[in-house]
């Protein structure tokens, strides 16, 4: 039995080894962490009481029978209750742990009924005894024990096999390999009736579940060592289920680009630990999350801590930075949501504080935002306008709106932009801005735009006299749509399915996509000039495009974007510079469509400096089909 002795010591030693591992390291604070350190806990227990069972076994003298005869029994009944308590476990774990089912109801009779028997077994000897001459004996009933442990193995796999949805495929893997390793060593143990590896082989399942499924360093990021989105997703959720009371403080560090573009990604590293280490300080916390590249999450259980860390946080952001003795400044903006718990689920308390983010115009300073009611209600208007976007794709509800363009030389209209709009049955009309971003963030622009472009050829094509009296219609194209390979030949053929000309038709691209020279966008742009298509700048002025931009394309029209008629009739050097963008494109062979024009003092000034066309509420606003009919 001295082999027994080495299996059992090496087993206790690897849990105890792995416990305080474990329990010393940065821990994962959800229900995993606290089941795998019950099942650590009770494991090293079980092994301990086996190794004493053992010795109790090795050193039996018939005047310690009953002293034997007790400690084995006290064993016996634990061995007896392992299996039930891990069993209750993995209950707990898939969430069932306040309603008892049927399965529930009879282990726990079963289990009593073992305890009981265990006891009588002190007079009875049908589990195991003790022969005055030999020693120790099982009885003829022990093999019941093994059948005990088997049926509460396959009861715990299928608890996991319930939970599968949770586990990867590895780690289902995993779980098998535990349960294949503890079933050899039973059957070893059941086979021999001497060889003792029962202890041993779940000592080895603990090491590799850990390794596997409880490690926490799985869950660090490796740049900064705060808990990842991964571990944010499963811990929050725990916490949205229970509704305890939780404030959230979220910080986005905007300014990373720039700061990897200026200084290099490794100062931009070393900005990010720096956070990282401040907040875990401030809050004294070290439940603090990257969720993305530049943002942080931090969750406080009491509001009095929330006002307290916001504050401080807020100040360190502030101050600026030092990296290799260089200052730096490296803004933030810094979102607040009090009772977080009442986002209920884990992806919508994240969307929420990017709705937060968004909230902030581009600026060099650290901004806080605190959530409110109002701030609230446009999330949950956007969240609603998000679920009908797919209903109103799959149905077609988008209607097309259509905007004349004036033409000054003749005072005449002559082109439209068509436009996208949309309603909803409760809401009313829904921002163009706000559906189109999120269409944009949900991939649907792409197919918004085919389903538009067919409504605007059905238009022409029942209405093509129209067609008479402008030269063409303005189709505005995504940066999705652009870049999408083959998506250019997809938008002509559509107008060649309604057997239109594609002369009709003028594409608008932004300035933003402009700038990028990718192989798909340089192809679109070479098909939409084959078919004869023209194509028109929009928005020119409002980003980064130049003159280098729009000489490489083949534009007809530039569209001066209405954020620079800001200011013309009362500041004379921005009227000075749209005048001289409009002289400078005009004389490179440009038609000049000025946007945004509202007043007759705005009209008149563009018409002294010679503007081609201009779109504005002051000669018209967007029209539905029948308006614009009348119209003309």
């Amino acid at each position: 039995m001295s082999y027994n002795i080495n299996f059992q010591i090496s087993a206790l030693i690897i849990v105890v080894l792995l416990l305080h591992h474990f329990v010393t390291r940065k821990k994962l604070h959800n229900a995993n962490t606290k089941i795998f350190t019950y099942v650590l806990i009770l494991s090293g227990i079980y092994i301990l009481f086996d190794l004493i069972s053992t010795l109790a076994i090795m050193s039996y003298e018939p005047a310690c029978e009953n002293m034997a005869l007790i400690i084995l029994t006290v064993v016996y009944l634990f061995d007896i209750m392992l299996p039930y308590i891990l069993y209750c476990c993995a209950v707990v774990s898939r969430g069932q742990g306040k309603k008892i089912d049927g399965v529930s109801m009879i282990c726990t009779v079963v289990t009593v009924i073992m305890l009981i028997l265990m006891l009588i077994n002190l007079t009875s000897g049908w589990f195991f005894y003790f022969d005055q001459s030999t020693g120790y004996h099982r009885g003829s009933g022990y093999v019941m024990l093994y059948i005990y442990v088997l049926l509460y193995i396959v009861l715990v796999i299928h608890q996991t096999l319930k939970k599968r949805e949770d586990l990867n495929v590895h780690k289902m893997g995993v779980l098998t390999e535990i349960v294949v390793i503890e079933g050899l060593c039973m059957g070893v143990e059941l086979y021999t009736q001497h060889v003792m590896l029962s202890g041993f082989g779940l000592a080895l399942g603990l090491v590799f579940l850990y390794l596997t499924m409880n490690n926490s360093g799985d869950f660090i990021d490796s740049t900064t060592g705060v808990f990842d989105k991964q571990y944010f997703d499963n811990w929050i959720q725990e916490k949205l289920d229970k509704r305890t009371e939780l404030h959230l403080i979220a910080v986005e560090a905007f300014m990373l680009k720039q700061i990897n573009k200026v200084y290099g990604s490794s100062v931009g590293d070393q900005l990010l630990v720096q956070i990282a280490r401040e907040i875990q300080n401030i809050t004294g916390s070290v439940q603090v999350f990257r969720t993305t590249g530049n943002c942080f999450l931090v969750i406080m259980d009491s509001l009095t801590e929330y006002e307290r860390n916001r504050q401080q946080i807020e100040e360190y952001f502030r101050e600026p930075f030092i990296v290799d003795g260089e200052k730096i400044d490296f803004p933030a903006v810094i979102c607040g949501i009090i009772n977080s718990e009442k986002m209920e689920q884990e992806d919508v308390l994240l969307a929420y504080v990017e709705y937060l983010v968004s909230l902030v115009k581009h600026t060099d300073e650290t901004v806080v935002i605190q959530s409110d009611d109002r701030i609230l209600e446009g999330f949950r208007y956007e969240k609603e306008v998000e679920h009908f976007l797919k209903n109103a794709v799959e149905k077609d509800l988008f209607e097309v709106y259509y905007q004349p363009v004036y033409w000054i030389k003749e005072e005449r209209y002559i082109t439209l932009e068509a436009l996208s709009r949309l309603k909803h049955p409760n809401m009313g009309m829904i921002p163009p801005d706000v559906f189109i971003g999120i269409a944009e963030r949900q991939g649907l622009i792409a197919q918004i735009g085919l389903l538009q472009l067919r409504r605007v050829c059905r238009f022409i094509k029942e209405n093509e006299h129209i067609m008479d009296s402008i030269r063409n219609v303005k189709f505005n194209l995504s940066p999705s749509e652009l870049l999408k390979p083959g998506h250019s030949q997809v938008l002509i053929d559509i107008i060649k399915e309604f057997g239109l000309s594609p002369a009709y038709f003028q594409f608008e691209i932004t300035e933003t996509v402009a700038t990028e020279y990718s192989e798909s966008f340089c192809k679109a742009v070479e098909d939409f000039q084959n078919a004869g298509i023209g194509l028109c700048l929009d928005d020119f002025g409002s980003g980064y495009a130049n003159l280098n931009a729009v000489l490489k394309l083949p534009f007809d029209v530039v569209k001066m974007d209405r954020s620079l008629l800001t200011g013309i009739t009362c500041d004379e050097q921005a009227a000075i510079f749209y005048r001289s963008i409009v002289m400078v494109m005009q004389n490179m062979g440009y038609m000049i469509v000025a946007e945004g024009a509202e007043t007759e003092e705005e009209v008149n000034l563009l018409r002294s400096w010679g503007v081609d066309m201009v779109q504005g509420y002051y000669f018209s606003r967007p029209l539905p089909e029948k308006e614009l009919l009348k119209l003309f």
